[in-house]
């Protein structure tokens, strides 16, 4: 269970501008320890941006970045060692082992054991691969391998992003896994970059959604996803959907009705109530001839926040 209270990542105000045009606008959020924290937006919203600022690969041109309380410009040898980072696919020497990537890491890092080294290979599951050469591992395992390199001087923070690209069914879920234990168990707070909708709902415990270099909402997956509730969609005869969309978008416990381009009626009410909405529109006349229910997703969610659509799963 995340707590809510070791603040690890501390993101305040930050504004970033590229040839006189800011594309970073006032972005603020906070990742915890133990949490797995989802980073979405379309392209050229500014993920890759914001993740090259925090791990200094880019300046700020105003705002603050925290790692572990540890302001990243006024200190910031202190700040990124306790960051691991792997931007898409890690880049390992092929002709080596495992063991000697890791080994040649370790020596470029300082203080690193071979009981560490031989610690996070057990936690990465690749004890039996490791003294294998890298260009016989799957994609799968040279991320597993990736990340082990990422763990080995012991950081807060793990910085991934699109983890999952170019991984099979079996990969991603492999993949999913393996981060959702590493943040229970290390305690490690987990910010991940990611388009892929359906692995970040099953993966993240929050996310921050962003557009055109904007926060526009933060929060628990499961609660944003409830701010939308569940849809119904009803349908009916053509002259009939206006006169349905007012008496619908009327009633105290539905919260918006809209007619859709193919000739139907969503809303947004608590299932509960769809027998009391039908009986309104029988009362005023009005023939229902279906009614069908949809569980927002995090998709919907997220083209409603990104696009100003309203979710839809047509």
């Amino acid at each position: 269970m995340v707590v809510l209270s070791d603040v690890v990542l501390s993101v305040k105000r930050l504004q970033k501008a590229i040839g006189g045009k800011t594309i970073i606008h006032d972005m603020t959020f906070d990742v915890y320890a133990g949490e797995v924290f989802g980073f979405l937006g379309p392209n050229g919203a500014g993920k890759t941006t914001t993740i090259r600022m925090l791990v200094g690969l880019a300046s700020t041109d105003s705002g603050q970045i925290r790692i572990c309380g540890t302001s990243l410009t006024d200190d910031f040898s202190k700040a990124i060692a306790q960051v691991g980072c792997i931007v898409e696919n890690p880049e390992m020497y092929k002709f080596m082992t495992g063991r000697e990537n890791l080994e040649s890491f370790a020596r470029m890092s300082g203080g690193i054991t071979a009981e560490r080294i031989d610690e996070v290979v057990a936690f990465v599951d690749l004890s039996r691969a490791i003294d294998d050469k890298v260009k016989t591992y799957s994609l799968g395992m040279r991320q597993r391998l990736g990340i082990a390199q990422a763990l080995l001087h012991r950081p807060r923070l793990l910085i991934l992003d699109e983890p999952t690209n170019g991984l099979d069914p079996a990969g991603i879920r492999e993949l999913r896994q393996f981060i959702r234990r590493l943040a229970e168990e290390e305690q490690l707070a987990v910010f991940i970059s990611s388009h892929m909708l359906s692995e970040i709902e099953m993966m993240c415990d929050r996310v921050a959604i962003i557009n055109q270099g904007r926060v526009i909402s933060v929060g628990l997956v499961k609660t944003l996803m409830e701010q939308y509730a569940d849809q119904v969609e009803w349908v009916f005869t053509p002259e009939q959907i206006k006169r349905a969309v007012e008496l619908l978008a009327g009633l105290p416990f539905v919260s918006e009705a809209w007619p859709t381009v193919d000739e139907r009626v969503k809303c947004r009410m608590e299932v509960e109530r769809i027998g009391e909405a039908n009986q309104t529109l029988v009362k005023a006349g009005i023939s229902v001839l279906g009614i069908a229910t949809k569980t927002v997703t995090l998709e919907d969610l997220f083209l409603t926040l990104t696009e100003g659509e309203k979710p839809h799963g047509d």
